[in-house]
């Protein structure tokens, strides 16, 4: 079993894996060498049942900051640790996933999107501040919170621990009530990809795109799992983000969110879009797979049969040829005696002078 940076699956479920992936591809998503595929989701989750993801949950503004965990940023960030904390810049794209491990998510082998949390003190002061079903209505993309509302989650979202917001992407339950602007950050597109098995459409990987400030870190919020990706924009401000994870369910929302110049974080209009929910596709998709494996099993015995009657032929004809060899040689030996023989009898019937 790879023992690079992800940890070791369970036993009980390696077995599967390994035979649905095949030995090469396992080895390199495990070792890191390259991310999984939509199709070796699918499988995954066919052998596993479920899709386990390291969260992390935010720290309150009352919590002491582990001395540990900022040892670990100063080191992995150096020259960026300072201006990070005073809010001039954001965490490097290259450095995200080494932040991400300073606070204990050390992501596994097909965990594409990050989990973050709240704290459930924050949760509680949300629902009783904004009322749970107006609050449930503006997480789900259904409305924009007014200025009353965002007032009220701005006091909630304080009681996170500031230092710690400033290394992290902010929760996902506070995105909605970011400032939207569009000018700045815009989710424009997300297109999915097109499979068919039997005549199903079985989706595939989602393709996000959009523009925002040039060479800045993006941060995508995908609901309802919810899930955190990230990714940059290029020197034009375009970006783009492909996403292998199969999601749970069709009907999605997303937000991008980045940081302005001045340090301060807005994000995008909401996006809604529909997918082929992951259920549906893992079964298709299964099913296919056991027909494709039932005819490269009956290839692989029919190779094997096919290989094993030639390896006998060749050796019948090698033991017919043996044989016949055998034989004539014997039938030399034979002939060789024979007229030994007659040579013999002729020089005793001749007369001594």
């Amino acid at each position: 079993m790879p023992t690079g940076q992800t940890s070791k699956a369970p036993i009980e479920y390696e077995g599967c894996l390994l035979k649905s992936l095949g030995e090469k591809a396992y080895k390199d998503i495990y070792y890191g060498v390259r991310q999984p595929t939509y199709e070796e989701h699918l499988l995954y989750e066919g052998c596993y049942g479920e899709r386990k993801i390291t969260s992390l949950t935010y720290y309150t503004n009352d919590a002491e900051f582990p001395k540990e965990t900022d040892t670990c940023l100063r080191q992995t960030l150096k020259s960026y640790y300072t201006r990070i904390k005073s809010g001039q810049t954001d965490v490097p794209y290259e450095a995200r996933e080494e932040v991400n491990r300073c606070f204990g998510i050390n992501p596994q082998a097909f965990e594409e999107g990050r989990v973050y949390k709240i704290p459930d003190e924050v949760k509680t002061c949300l629902t009783q501040n904004i009322g749970e079903s107006r609050f449930n209505e503006i997480n789900s993309g259904k409305g924009n919170p007014s200025d009353d509302e965002k007032a009220k989650g701005e006091s909630c979202f304080a009681k996170l621990n500031s230092d710690q917001l400033k290394f992290l992407p902010h929760p996902p339950e506070e995105v909605p009530f970011l400032e939207e602007d569009p000018n700045t950050i815009n989710l424009s597109e997300v297109k999915e990809e097109a499979k068919e098995i039997k005549g199903k459409d079985v989706g595939g990987k989602l393709t996000f795109s959009g523009i925002g400030p040039a060479n800045s870190v993006v941060y995508i919020y995908i609901y309802s799992e919810p899930i955190v990706v990230t990714t940059k924009t290029d020197e034009n401000g375009d970006w783009v983000y492909e996403l292998d994870q199969p999601l749970e369910g069709d009907k999605h929302i997303a937000y991008a969110t980045v940081k302005t110049s001045s340090g301060k974080s807005v994000r995008s209009s909401v996006f809604d879009f529909t997918v082929v929910a992951a259920e549906e596709s893992k079964q298709v998709f299964l099913e296919q797979e056991d027909v494709s494996q039932g005819v490269r099993g009956k290839f692989i015995r029919l190779g094997v049969l096919t290989v094993g009657f030639a390896f006998i032929i060749v050796i019948v004809i090698q033991v017919v040829n043996f044989l016949k060899m055998v034989v004539k040689n014997k039938k030399g030996d034979n002939l060789r005696r024979t007229t030994d023989g007659k040579g013999d009898d002729d020089a005793g019937s001749g007369s001594i002078n």
